[in-house]
């Protein structure tokens, strides 16, 4: 069913706590290129207060999901989707709640345990004795990716985050995850506004009565 496409499109956005492919390659040390160019993200990342975007998402089978991305850091980030797509992806602190409208269903997890932590966290630490460890960077004329993995974790897979690179200033242009089953999600952000003004209220999550609770899975 569509519907059930739908949701698992917007599952895999965040939910993973496997993000990336089983087969992680040895990284090779930074260059002073390299070096910088993390530095650039670290500052960059770590200059955002809030971010508001829209997004569009894709499986790896090419179905598409679309909606809006508000984050306020620390902690706080809110993927509300565009219908027919049933599901909320919110945080209002310390965790995620994933909610799925049509079953009334809410699973809650750390969001450190997903790709999100690089939007929520209080500090983003790209250091080699930092939580996150970079494997890869891609420069070119307007782009830089930088792929990172969990240091605790390395094995458990990779992230890549892109971001345009004009006139030597940076700004968030999306992300690519792969499951454990190596199926990428691809996240593209547009219409991106950062640092303005954004009311705590937009991460509030009001369960429903008679929403049943899930583990985190």
């Amino acid at each position: 069913m569509a519907t059930d496409r739908l949701r698992r499109i917007a599952a895999t956005a965040l939910l993973f706590s496997v993000f990336a492919s089983p087969a992680v390659a040895d990284s090779t040390a930074p260059d002073d290129g390299d070096r910088a160019a993390i530095a650039r993200v670290e500052a960059y990342l770590n200059g955002l207060t809030t971010l508001q975007a829209r997004f569009v998402q894709l499986d790896s089978s090419g179905e598409a999901a679309t909606g809006r991305l508000t984050v306020k850091r620390p902690g706080r980030l809110r993927f509300e989707y565009d219908p027919p797509t049933p599901v909320l992806l919110v945080s209002p602190g310390s965790e995620l709640i994933y909610y799925d409208r049509d079953l009334k269903t809410a699973t809650r997890l750390d969001w450190e345990d997903t790709p999100a932590w690089f939007l929520v966290a209080d500090k983003v630490s790209l250091s080699p004795d930092g939580p996150y460890r970079v494997v890869d960077v891609h420069r070119s004329p307007g782009l830089l990716v930088v792929t990172a993995v969990n240091a605790d974790a390395p094995e458990d897979g990779r992230i890549a985050v892109s971001f345009a690179d004009r006139a030597g200033r940076l700004k968030l242009a999306g992300w690519v995850a792969v499951d454990a089953l190596g199926q990428p999600t691809r996240v593209t952000l547009f219409n991106l506004e950062a640092n303005r003004p954004v009311d705590d209220k937009a991460f509030a999550f009001d369960e429903p009565v008679g929403a049943l609770e899930r583990q985190d899975p």
